[in-house]
């Protein structure tokens, strides 16, 4: 779409579509790199507009990640509701696994794109999350976010995925030093398998202590 195309639109709708097409260009790039690769440049290249035309429809870089991690996160919950035969714990793992773009997001959630943006959008953000976790929670057979155990355990589901993914892509060095040190292989993580366990095991805690 090119910068004339966008400097004629004026409705609601044409701004909405912009602000789409933004968030899709984002998404896109972060299907061939990381978060941390993500420069507002080359995404205002890709979507066909100068930096501050897209400035114009979010804030900042981190403003656009944060409204497609909300996207990426009602997605995944889409995604585990479709797996309603299966173990909560396989569903939320292979959900997971299958929205590498949603991991990267939330591993850089709070250390990065919580870090550049307004108390506006941060309290937009929040407010949409609330929503998400308060559903992540009832779908566990909790009371919501209202529980004290459906708050630990959204909490641990979302620190399980975004610690889990960041451990579980190691750099090139890395994986040379896997490869040809055979006692380093211990480190190397399968994330769909180690988000399982570990919610299994925070699900068990709880109903452990009687918080379930």
């Amino acid at each position: 779409m090119s910068s004339t195309a966008f400097s004629r639109a004026r409705s609601e709708e044409q701004r909405a579509a912009r602000a789409a097409a933004i968030l899709e260009a984002a998404d896109a790039m972060l299907r061939e790199t990381t978060v941390g690769e993500i420069s507002l440049n080359e995404l205002s290249r890709r979507v066909g507009l100068a930096k501050s035309n897209v400035l114009r429809y979010f804030p900042s870089r981190e403003a656009i990640l944060l409204q497609l991690l909300d996207r990426e996160t009602r997605a995944w919950l889409d995604d585990i509701e479709s797996r309603s035969s299966e173990p909560l714990t396989d569903a939320i793992a292979a959900a997971a696994a299958a929205r590498p773009v949603f991991c990267d997001l939330t591993a850089s959630a709070s250390g990065v794109l919580e870090r550049n943006v307004s108390g506006e959008v941060a309290a937009d953000y929040k407010r949409a999350s609330l929503a998400s976790s308060d559903r992540l929670a009832r779908l566990a057979g909790f009371d919501g976010l209202e529980s004290p155990g459906g708050l630990i355990f959204v909490g641990a589901v979302m620190l399980a995925i975004g610690g889990i993914w960041a451990s579980s892509q190691p750099t090139e060095g890395m994986r040379a030093a896997y490869a040809q040190h055979p006692e380093l292989r211990p480190f190397r993580i399968q994330f769909e398998t180690a988000v399982r366990e570990l919610v299994a095991t925070t699900l068990a805690g709880l109903e452990a202590r009687g918080l379930r």
